[in-house]
């Protein structure tokens, strides 16, 4: 029988699937909290965490019509951090080819803080579907 307080371990991988709606970037925001907690992150981590994926949920919503489409979160543990990918499903574009300038300047602020915030992240868009990527490792106590 599995232990549900056992700490994850590397390969362990955790996946959310909700109707991509921003008032539900929450659970996703939960949802990595509980996770990078149970795989061992400090809380200033955790805190980065949250911030990351809500705006790495963003960046996946930029630009779609996301009313009937689903947004696919993946965590990955890695042996010294966290893989999460947030993808954007059976939405459909906005019809517009190009980003306005306040969606620019949106996806750009959140590219800032994840910067701040994680490791490495990116974004890609293909044939209407979005992806949006980071990986944050954990801090060593020093000691």
């Amino acid at each position: 029988m599995n232990d549900p307080g056992a700490p994850l371990a590397a390969g362990d991988r955790i996946e959310l699937r909700f109707p991509a709606r921003g008032d539900l970037v929450v659970l996703a925001r939960l949802v990595t909290s509980a996770v990078a907690t149970r795989a061992g992150f400090d809380v200033e981590e955790l805190e980065d965490l949250r911030l990351a994926v809500g705006e790495l949920c963003l960046l996946a919503l930029q630009g779609s019509d996301a009313r009937h489409g689903d947004l696919r979160l993946e965590l990955t543990l890695l042996g010294d951090g966290v893989a999460i990918t947030c993808s954007l499903e059976r939405a459909s574009t906005t019809g517009d080819t190009e980003p306005s300038a306040d969606e620019m300047e949106a996806a750009h602020l959140s590219e800032q803080i994840l910067t701040a915030l994680v490791d490495e992240h990116g974004r890609q868009s293909e044939d209407g579907a979005v992806r949006a990527w980071l990986r944050k490792r954990r801090r060593e106590l020093a000691g």
